[in-house]
């Protein structure tokens, strides 16, 4: 019997990052206690009974590519079993993108200094959620105005712009801590070795541990709450505004695509699907004199 400790164990090997890990555990899992067999007895029938099954059950085609891509990498890759499974179709929708001005009012809603730090670093730099959770203070440069992203999707560093706005706040909130300001970078003083689970993080808990994830979510959805917005944003969507509002101000899609990290040029262009002024600019035949 196959255990999912070797489907552990080489994407490890291979440097896969934890929430891949755990999502295509996950996900095996899943498929194995539906199937109600080993993985030494699945056949490629019983891998498409339950995507059929999955389909019929309206899950979406975003999380059925993940799903087989999870059963692929174990049954194809690993255990190399001939199933030569398809990935389905994926939705094209547009992202949902906030206005400047619905983010300013999210902002606005809040009265946690921490909270709006980060929904203003999410957006003034365009970083990703786990970006922002793994976000340590002397990764700031505040001279240069740049933020040093370690370790980013695809376990890749790069440098990212802060606003003035930002920085800011920065400068009080870190104010209340026990930090020290040496040559336009920060240093925390005993911080790391009087509570080395924190590791210098610049967004901790009441117990100083890391955010959660979902920490975040419901700061977001609070703000829309509050701010009275009906849009389905997530953290997600402070980023897909940022890259939106860029392309808006006329700054070049390279450019962009190096800020988010993005390792194809077509990945960023998908931003322009969104941009309101290609739709905008365009005289409807019902103008036309």
């Amino acid at each position: 019997m196959h255990s999912l400790k070797v489907l552990e164990d080489e994407m490890k090997v291979r440097g896969f990052s934890m929430k891949t890990i755990k999502a295509y555990l996950h996900f095996n899992l899943r498929f194995l206690r539906w199937i109600g067999k080993s993985a030494d007895e699945v056949s490629r029938k019983d891998t498409e009974e339950y995507l059929i099954m999955l389909y019929d059950r309206g899950v979406k085609g975003t999380s059925r590519h993940l799903i087989v891509a999870a059963l692929k990498f174990y049954y194809e890759g690993i255990l190399k079993r001939r199933f030569n499974l398809k990935y389905p179709k994926k939705e094209n929708t547009l992202p949902e993108v906030l206005s400047k001005g619905e983010i300013l009012g999210m902002l606005a809603s809040l009265s946690n200094e921490k909270h709006k730090l980060m929904l203003k670093l999410m957006y003034g730099s365009g970083l990703r959620l786990g970006e922002l959770l793994n976000a340590r203070i002397d990764d700031f440069d505040l001279e240069r105005k740049t933020f040093h992203v370690r370790l980013g999707k695809g376990g890749k560093d790069r440098i990212v712009n802060l606003s003035e706005n930002f920085i800011v706040d920065f400068r009080r909130f870190i104010g209340k801590r026990d930090i020290a300001f040496d040559e336009g970078r920060f240093r925390v003083n005993g911080f790391r070795n009087n509570n080395p689970e924190n590791n210098g993080f610049l967004f901790t808990g009441g117990n100083g541990k890391k955010l959660s994830q979902r920490t975040v979510q419901n700061i977001v959805k609070t703000a829309l709450r509050r701010a009275g917005i009906r849009k389905k944003a997530h953290p997600h969507t402070f980023r897909v505004s940022y890259a939106t509002h860029l392309i808006e101000n006329g700054t070049e899609i390279s450019y962009i695509q190096r800020l988010l990290g993005h390792a194809r040029r077509e990945t960023t262009e998908r931003y322009l699907r969104i941009n309101p002024d290609s739709i905008r600019n365009v005289r409807s035949p019902l103008d036309s004199g």
